[in-house]
């Protein structure tokens, strides 16, 4: 059995470099974000991509391996190796993804029948007891009480058929294009469409838009099949497109496209395409391209910005050594259901105070819509590593196990289902990891029974 990955190991950006070196070295995947001048190309290829992904998927659940679909793709659909080698290991990363979310699917529904049987047992004893022992305020609202137990009864039933039917089928399913988008088919007035074809034109858009290819080092461009390459090294420079021409020179990349065999009697054999990066991400970008290191690129639409197409680049930087000591003290991180408290200890264990004054910090739990959320968290991570840096201190965090509390306490009072919507412990965690990694910043996650052991000593009654 493969032995399950600790959280840290989950969040971290940083691993141990394969070059080999007298020291082991370590870099931190980055990612580089920029919009990208539209070409036609875009649109007709994201579109087969897609959909050669999804029969990818397919084809690696019905058994074919990474190596077989890359052979066939590229006899079958006339593409280079390398596409087709995108494919296959897109293909095995979603079919990954899918696998661990059924068996995660499977936990959950499990742990919840569980707490939920557990409660209903609880609530029918409580019911049973009053209505032995009518009195005024044990026939308060029985029937309310009791019907409400019938309720959850049926509920609890409809998942543990789900369960069965879930354990019983191999297949992994996924909606490709939203599953909000799928449902509006038969709700299209309400959903703004004024006919099927309408949607439909919409749904295939949401489809397609999107290509991927795996970087490789070795390689000119630091990719087979997407090269990238600064402007300035360009012996014979381009002329800059309109859409940069305000831009400095040496801040405009270009990405060639190697066009796959069946695209190439419209579009040629390449195509090369701007983009613009500047500042700090301009210099990793350099640092990349002039390391070998490998860069993987994801061409996109995004809908929601008027489909602007967008050119995603995941690479490879040296890792920060850490700043941060433990002989300087800890900054302690408590999420509750109503803020985020922050704390700093001092090197013996005991809280720093000044003039008299504990030093705490306490922010309120966003709200609002995701962006929101994870706009203000993203505030929040930025100022507890600013604190971390000043005091150059590791950042001290609970390992909890998020998803199966919410489980168990889903079928808790109102105030705890309360509690569990405003809760951002998986999203905050990740911002902070991958925001203390930039700046040199120890993330350490204890587990949490310590902590309430000692909250059970200090606080228990003499």
């Amino acid at each position: 059995m493969a032995k399950k990955k600790s959280l840290k190991a989950k969040l971290t950006r940083i691993s141990r470099s394969k070059k080999k070196t007298d020291r082991p070295s370590y870099q931190r995947l980055i990612g580089i974000e920029s919009k990208i001048e539209y070409h036609p190309f875009l649109e007709d290829w994201g579109k087969d991509y897609q959909s050669l992904l999804r029969r990818a998927l397919n084809d690696r659940q019905k058994g074919l391996s990474e190596d077989e679909i890359e052979k066939n793709y590229q006899t079958q659909f006339d593409i280079q190796w390398a596409w087709a080698d995108s494919l296959a290991i897109n293909a095995s990363s979603v079919f990954d993804q899918l696998t661990t979310a059924k068996a995660n699917h499977i936990e959950l529904l499990e742990t919840d029948l569980k707490a939920g049987f557990r409660k209903v047992r609880e609530n029918l004893e409580v019911l049973e007891k009053a209505y032995q022992n009518p009195t005024t305020a044990n026939g308060r609202n029985f029937n309310k009480r009791l019907l409400g137990v019938k309720s959850k009864l049926e509920r609890l039933q409809r998942k543990k058929q789900e369960l069965s039917d879930l354990k019983a089928t191999d297949r992994l399913h996924i909606c490709w294009g939203s599953k909000k988008l799928f449902k509006a088919q038969y709700h299209l007035e309400i959903n703004g469409y004024a006919n099927h074809e309408e949607w439909l034109e919409d749904w295939r858009l949401h489809r397609g838009g999107n290509f991927y290819s795996i970087g490789k080092g070795s390689v000119d461009g630091n990719n087979p099949v997407t090269k990238i390459h600064h402007q300035a090294e360009r012996t014979v420079p381009r002329e800059p497109r309109n859409q940069h021409a305000h831009q400095e020179e040496d801040d405009i990349f270009t990405v060639t496209i190697t066009v796959p065999r069946c695209y190439q009697e419209i579009y040629g054999t390449k195509i090369t395409l701007d983009f613009v990066v500047n500042g700090r991400r301009k210099h990793d970008l350099l640092y990349a391209l002039e390391s070998n290191k490998p860069v993987t690129v994801q061409i996109f639409r995004r809908e929601h910005k008027e489909n602007k197409w967008y050119i995603h680049l995941s690479t490879y930087v040296p890792a920060i050594p850490y700043i941060s000591h433990q002989r300087n003290g800890c900054l302690g991180i408590d999420l509750n259901a109503q803020s985020i408290d922050l704390v700093y200890v001092k090197r013996d264990g005991n809280l720093h105070s000044q003039e008299g004054k504990k030093t705490l910090f306490s922010w309120e739990i966003p709200t609002g819509t995701t962006g929101q959320v994870e706009a203000s968290l993203r505030n929040i991570v930025a100022e507890i590593v600013r604190i971390a840096e000043t005091f150059q201190c590791p950042i001290a965090c609970e390992d909890l196990d998020f998803s199966q509390k919410k489980a168990t306490l889903r079928h808790s009072p109102k105030k705890y289902n309360r509690m569990l919507s405003g809760f951002v412990y998986d999203k905050f965690r990740a911002f902070l990891v991958a925001r203390a990694e930039k700046y040199g910043i120890e993330v350490i996650f204890n587990n949490p029974f310590a902590t309430s052991v000692i909250g059970m000593v200090k606080y228990m009654a003499k």
